[in-house]
């Protein structure tokens, strides 16, 4: 009984913590709105890149972000390149769908017993032993390969955004971004600062759910996590990518995700802020997403509310 005891206070203290602090406010002072729709997974597979590309030529797909730890991966980074010169191509930097560039027994901690990545559901129990400087090499190996190809580096994402939540390692993307001189997606998901409202809810409320989990589960572990996740946690990312001087968009739009339907994604048009936003989208694992991005009666709704479709290049 006293551990259940134990436990729901441990509940209520993570819950209180990521649900229930004061919304945060931010304004952009600019009166244009301008919209990024970057499509994720690019060179997962031929499937998901011939989706994006249905996106890019028949819709409103404005740039990507490309996996470079797949098999094919870097052939068909090339490939796409070539048929393609000016579609802007970032790094999905990845560390937590199939294996690692570098050989997992350098990077122990990053991996499981079969060298693949903890996935997004298994990373939460091991991501407060995982080492910095293995993130670090990791990522950094990512990128070097993705600039072997001699395609572009356009800019900089996170799957499943875990350098961002987990703020720690978004120091990393930081540096690489000075380093190279890149733009990054925003760190704070627009859901943070409840900007954008649709009526199924989305963004950081399936991410929070699972915290709230592992919270419960595994209580010594979170108790030292709570400054490391959540709002304020998120705030200080983006105050510092301002600080280093990093181009970022204004709000990253996560309400989408997951959220595929023509009254959402209209929603949020008809919701979006000042200043340059970016809609993370994946047309390579939605249907529906497809039939959204090359709507032609979508794009004339954007241009209807002069919104001008853009990329990371152009702000």
């Amino acid at each position: 009984m006293k551990e259940y005891c134990f436990l729901g206070v441990v509940f209520i203290m993570f819950f209180s913590f990521l649900s229930c602090s004061s919304v945060p406010q931010k304004e952009v002072p600019v009166d244009y709105r301008s919209l990024i729709i970057n499509a994720d997974d690019l060179c997962q597979d031929r499937r998901t890149t011939d989706a994006i590309l249905k996106c890019y030529n028949e819709g409103i797909v404005t740039s990507t972000t490309a996996f470079v730890n797949f098999p094919d991966s870097i052939e068909l980074l090339k490939e796409v390149h070539e048929q393609y010169p000016d579609f802007p191509i970032g790094i999905h930097l990845n560390m937590t769908f199939g294996k690692p560039v570098l050989p997992p027994e350098e990077i122990p901690t990053m991996v499981n017993k079969n060298g693949d990545f903890w996935n997004e559901d298994q990373i939460l129990t091991h991501i407060a032993d995982i080492d910095y400087e293995e993130v670090k090499k990791e990522i950094r190996a990512q990128i070097e390969l993705f600039l072997s190809s001699g395609v572009p580096l356009d800019h900089l994402d996170y799957h499943n955004h875990i350098l961002a939540l987990y703020t720690p390692f978004h120091q990393i993307v930081r540096e690489i971004a000075v380093e190279k001189n890149l733009p990054i997606r925003n760190p704070v998901p627009v859901s943070s600062y409840r900007k954008i409202k649709v009526s199924s809810g989305g963004g950081d409320s399936a991410a929070i759910s699972k915290l709230i989990v592992y919270g419960m589960l595994h209580p010594f572990k979170s108790i030292p996590m709570m400054k490391k996740v959540g709002v304020d946690a998120f705030i200080e990312q983006e105050r510092k990518t301002k600080e280093y001087g990093i181009k970022t968009p204004d709000w990253f739009i996560d309400v989408f995700y997951e959220n595929a339907d023509s009254e959402t994604f209209l929603s949020i048009i008809d919701q979006l802020p000042n200043g340059v936003s970016e809609i993370m989208c994946h047309p390579g694992s939605s249907e529906n997403e497809i039939k959204i991005l090359t709507d032609p009666e979508i794009k004339s709704k954007i241009e209807e509310k002069g919104i001008v479709l853009t990329d990371f290049s152009k702000f």
